[in-house]
C-alpha cells in the first residue's frame, strides 16, 4: 500500500484516541493525513487589552526611542540615545559614559540580570505573556498575517 501506516481492528480492540467515530468491523484505520496548517484564534477579552496596550507600549519605545533628541550643548551629538564609536562615548540621555566608565554599564547589566531573575521567579507567566520581546515580536507577526490572510 506504499507509504500508508494501517492498524488492523479485526481483532475485536476499538481505535484509542481521536474523535472520528471507528471504521465499520474488518476495514483497517488509516493513520496517515495530509499537513493542515493550524491558525491561532483571536482572542478578546480585558487581558488581552492589557496586552495590546503594553505591545504598542514596548514597540512605541523600540521605534521612537532612536528618534529623540536631546540637547548637550553646541558640538556635541542631539541623539537622546546614542553609541558613538568614533568618539568613544555612549549617550544616554543627560549621561555621557566613557570607556574608562564602563564599571558603570557592568553594575546597570549585572542589577539587570537580577531583576530579571526575579521577574522571571516571581512573576514568570507576566513576564512571559506581556513583555518578552519574543512574545511581543510574534503578536506584531501574527497582526500582519491575520491582515494579509485573515482569521481563521
Amino acid at each position: 500500500m506504499g507509504n500508508t501506516t494501517l492498524i488492523d481492528t479485526r481483532k475485536g480492540r476499538p481505535p484509542s484516541g481521536g474523535s472520528d467515530a471507528p471504521p465499520p468491523d474488518g476495514e483497517p484505520v488509516v493513520l496517515y493525513a495530509r499537513r493542515k496548517q493550524i491558525y491561532p484564534q483571536l482572542v478578546f477579552g480585558a487581558f488581552r487589552n492589557i496586552k495590546w496596550a503594553l505591545l504598542g507600549l514596548t514597540l512605541a519605545i523600540y521605534y521612537i526611542l532612536p528618534w529623540l533628541r536631546w540637547d548637550r550643548g553646541p558640538g556635541a551629538p542631539d541623539q537622546a540615545v546614542l553609541a558613538d564609536f568614533a568618539g568613544g562615548r555612549f549617550y544616554f540621555f543627560g549621561i555621557e559614559i566613557w570607556p574608562q566608565e564602563v564599571y558603570y554599564i557592568t553594575g546597570l547589566l549585572i542589577l539587570a540580570a537580577v531583576g530579571l531573575f526575579l521577574v522571571t521567579a516571581l512573576l514568570g507567566r507576566v513576564w512571559c505573556g506581556y513583555f518578552c520581546p519574543q512574545t511581543v515580536w510574534t503578536d506584531l507577526f501574527l497582526v500582519v498575517e491575520r491582515f494579509f490572510e485573515g482569521d481563521r
